[in-house]
């Protein structure tokens, strides 16, 4: 197979071509040409594109057209694998015009060029695959194999309904444009008179100019710089000259350039490794200075964000103007002041002493909660999320000779309340420039943790200014128990789970008759500690317990029945053994459990009841209704009552993301396939990722551990291991002491105190 060269020109039937692959990296956004909110004037793309290459078909089927320069590199290197930086719409449209075109002519030059006769018998990749999400690979694997090929009565309105199409599909972005596409061209394909010949002419007269980046680094590099500026941005050297060239004092310039020499060397002394110049640190030096004295993240021009550029902010004359999407201004004696080597020496040394306060022991233990980095290297300045970095940097304007551990506290918990994974905090959190804002009008370290006046701060468009949120209620009342206990309150604020904001603790248990005190607060984390952290570190002390937390989890919803990553779509499966999320912070079970005097027999009586309660209303045992969420939650119910009679903690297998699992047929999870399928005639096993997911199956445990009590995925009595030697009488015995079982579970509430 021929090796893409850039520079040279390429047909369709040249990328699509042998074992080639055409990926869409992570790197790039989704499909979006089907959609009338990417288009000018509310106008889908595609129509517009087929019009253009319909109208050029009829005028002449033998003209080359050419449809621009595609960027891509071969990752990794001398492979099949072109991954693509820039062209994916365009691609994307013609692919799926192509897959329309085969299921009417059924030109085989065109199949070639949807999916390669080996991937069709083999993981049925196609030759355009979606890196974005998971879903989006397997749909366009499911709409080639099953839609374009093999079906050609089904209209593409009705895809939402085939057995193939899941439901998450609807969920994706990508998916949903390129639905509404493929109806367009099911549309637009009526107005095309010849389409072998249509095809044929895609096929040999489409070309691209091809621009090989070399590599993913190069690409990723490239494809930032091409997509905002257009060009390189310029070396911090070229910013020496308009900093010092237009001082007149001799004596002056003398000591400007000698502050430019310190400033060179301490950035030359903590470059990075792979870097040969002090450049790449001055710069982002230049760029946080900057940033904190526009109030602005980024440069806007015609509505486009683009990062800022130092080289173009010290050259500025007169005053920066104010913008809609930045809200900016700064007046000429502002302007004039943030150019002069006085200030930037100011903020150097902040700069310098932040680093130097980021080598104590107690403000790394809070910094690597935000970001694991190596804080004993300068480097980490230019790693640290600007929401953090900033604030500080401008704290150490303000309070120079002051700590910086409290205030840092407080930033983590704000970057925590701004966090995506954190969305029950959003309203609490408050945007570096209004942080900015909050040092400048503070009077004092206490006033600045206290600040609570509102009125008089600048605003910045598209964002909320939530000062008042800054000493809320839960600070407020912080601020009054670590009178009494800081280190245990700073202990709590500490955990994973919280990182600064402790409300869960403070105010989510309504009971009046509580006081909130230390002794309180002690009990409650230890609790919490005993046993959320105990499944987080698969501690088996007490076995029981354990297990019973488990299930109180997995029957609240904190971790999901559905499917697992990279694992086949026939089978569905839940993490029964890790704490994936913060989800239990928001049921009741929990808030109740977590305030229960630290007493582990009340801790499982208590799951127990609860556990009862959702078995009876959900009906989990009543599987005349197969659902996978019903059987594995059944099958766990079992295995938990079954190792407390053994007093067994039940293995924890939920690595590399692998969870419990069964096959959304019921038939599929039987232990004998001549018997009809029940609880006792079934089992659930773990699902194992295939790394393609056309192959993910549900593994069951082996001989040596087949029916030993602590184990998930084996059967409860004397069934063997061999499939084969199984018989009615082992399942019928197999059926009783699931009896026994339920009968046990069902009188669960007589084991709780009145």
């Amino acid at each position: 197979m021929e090796k893409l060269k850039s520079g040279e020109t390429y047909k369709i039937t040249d990328l699509f071509t042998d074992k080639r692959h055409i990926i869409i990296p992570d790197l790039q956004r989704d499909y979006c040409w089907g959609d009338k909110k990417h288009g000018d004037n509310n106008i889908e793309l595609v129509s517009g594109f087929l019009d253009s290459l319909n109208s050029i078909f009829k005028e002449n089927q033998n003209k080359s057209i050419k449809l621009g320069m595609i960027y891509a590199y071969e990752y990794p290197k001398d492979s099949e694998r072109i991954y693509l930086c820039d062209g994916q719409q365009r691609i994307t449209t013609l692919y799926l015009l192509l897959g329309m075109l085969y299921r009417e002519t059924k030109n085989e030059a065109v199949k070639n060029c949807l999916i390669s006769e080996v991937e069709l018998q083999d993981d049925q990749e196609p030759r355009l695959q979606y890196a974005i999400r998971e879903s989006t690979l397997y749909f366009l694997s499911d709409l080639v194999c099953n839609f374009f090929l093999e079906d050609n009565k089904t209209k593409v309105f009705e895809i939402k309904k085939q057995s193939w199409y899941f439901k998450e599909y609807n969920l994706d972005p990508t998916i949903q444009s390129m639905l509404l596409a493929l109806e367009i061209i099911e549309n637009k394909l009526e107005i095309f008179e010849n389409k072998k010949s249509l095809s044929d002419f895609l096929l040999n007269n489409i070309e691209f100019f091809y621009f090989d980046m070399n590599d993913r680094e190069t690409g990723e590099d490239m494809f930032v710089v091409i997509n905002t500026t257009g060009e390189p941005l310029t070396p911090t050297e070229n910013i020496k000259p308009i900093l010092i060239g237009n001082i007149d004092d001799l004596q002056t310039q003398k000591i400007a350039s000698d502050l430019w020499e310190k400033w060179e060397k301490w950035f030359w002394n903590n470059k990075s490794a792979s870097e040969h110049e002090a450049d790449q640190g001055l710069n982002a030096f230049f760029v946080y200075y900057w940033q904190i004295k526009l109030l602005q993240e980024k440069q806007w021009k015609d509505k486009n964000s683009f990062p800022l550029n130092p080289i173009q902010l010290f050259s500025k004359n007169s005053e920066i103007e104010s913008n809609e999407e930045s809200n900016t201004i700064i007046l000429v004696e502002e302007l004039n002041k943030a150019k002069s080597i006085d200030e930037i020496e100011r903020y150097f040394l902040a700069y310098q002493n932040l680093f130097e306060d980021f080598k104590k022991e107690d403000n790394q233990k809070v910094l690597k909660s935000i970001k694991s980095l190596d804080y004993k290297n300068a480097n980490c300045l230019r790693e640290i999320p600007i929401n953090i970095i900033l604030p500080l940097i401008e704290f150490k304007i303000k309070y120079s000779e002051e700590s910086i551990n409290s205030f840092l506290r407080r930033l983590r918990k704000n970057y925590f309340d701004g966090h995506k994974d954190w969305k029950e905090r959003k309203e609490n959190y408050i945007d570096w420039r209004h942080l900015i804002q909050l040092l400048d009008k503070s009077t004092g370290i206490e006033n600045l943790l206290s600040f609570s006046n509102e009125s008089n701060f600048k605003e910045i468009s598209n964002v909320p200014n939530n000062i008042k949120n800054w000493y809320n209620n839960e600070e407020q009342l912080k601020s009054e128990l670590k009178k009494e206990n800081k280190a245990l309150i700073e202990t709590i604020e500490d955990h994973q789970d919280f990182m600064g904001d402790i409300s869960f603790f403070l105010f989510e248990i309504h009971m009046s008759e509580i006081k909130i005190d230390s002794l309180f607060l002690e009990t409650y984390y230890t609790n919490y500690l005993n046993t959320i952290d105990r499944i987080r570190n698969k501690n088996c002390k007490n076995p029981i317990l354990v297990n019973y937390i488990r299930l109180l989890l997995l029957m609240n919803n904190c971790n999901k029945v559905g499917h697992i990553d990279r694992s086949s779509w026939s089978l569905e499966g839940v993490s029964f053994s890790t704490i994936e999320n913060r989800y239990h912070l928001l049921k009741n079970d929990f808030k109740k459990l977590f305030s229960l005097n630290n007493n582990e027999d009340m801790l499982i009586d208590y799951c127990k009841e609860r556990i009862l309660a959702k078995i009876n209303k959900d009906e989990i045992f009543e599987l005349t209704n197969f659902t996978t969420e019903k059987f594995i939650k059944s099958w766990l119910i079992l295995k938990v009552a079954s190792a407390e009679k053994n007093n067994n903690c039940l293995a924890f297998y939920d690595g590399n993301g692998t969870g419990v699992a069964a096959y959304l047929n019921k038939d599929d999870n039987r232990l004998l396939d001549t018997e009809e399928f029940s609880l006792a005639n079934s089992i659930c096993g773990f699902a194992v990722k295939s790394g393609g997911g056309s192959e993910g199956r549900v593994h069951y445990t082996s001989n040596e551990l087949w029916l030993k009590p602590d184990i998930i995925d084996s059967p409860f009595s004397d069934i063997v291991y061999e499939k084969e030697k199984r018989t009615q009488g082992q399942i019928q015995s197999n059926g009783k002491k699931i009896d026994e079982l339920k009968k046990l579970i069902f009188n669960w509430h007589n084991l709780i105190p009145a």
